[in-house]
């Protein structure tokens, strides 16, 4: 049975901003790079615009994935930041749940990199304790089209 349509309701939402750090953003190859990035900016541009609650959140920064997209930390420097240093699936690091559930909101927006971890992992978790998500697919990005399309595919059946 599948799940009947949910409307998105800009007074009961929250994004997510998983993992777009500069080292994982030079594996994204399922789209153009500049045009990723502007993706992504231009999701936090409405974010801001629709006074959305937003959450940033990195894993493993003094690794190989790098710092945060600077634009990022620059367009909500007052939004709560989650390093992440040893939870690959956001939903399991408890600061960023208590940040999530703190907005109060029950719907969550939610894009990041790479597709089928850092945003299909957060996302699944969160449908499983009642959240409805919505996954930005033009400010996600991955290794190819056929890790993305993997990636949509479990996400489209939770």
């Amino acid at each position: 049975m599948t799940k009947p349509y949910v409307r998105l309701d800009k007074n009961d939402a929250a994004v997510l901003l998983v993992d777009h750090q500069a080292g994982l953003l030079s594996l994204v190859r399922d789209i153009e790079p500049d045009k990723f990035k502007n993706n992504v900016l231009a999701l936090g541009d409405l974010a801001k615009y629709f006074n959305l609650p937003t959450i940033l959140t990195t894993s493993f920064e003094t690794g190989p994935n790098g710092p945060l997209v600077p634009e990022l930390k620059a367009q909500f420097p007052d939004a709560p930041y989650i390093a992440r240093p040893g939870n690959i699936n956001a939903w399991d690091n408890e600061d960023f749940v208590k940040a999530v559930k703190a907005t109060g909101k029950k719907q969550l927006i939610i894009a990041g990199v790479v597709t089928e971890v850092c945003v299909a992992f957060p996302a699944l978790s969160a449908i499983e304790e009642g959240f409805d998500v919505f996954v930005v697919t033009d400010a996600s990005g991955t290794f190819n089209e056929i890790t993305r399309h993997s990636a949509w595919d479990r996400m489209s059946q939770a």
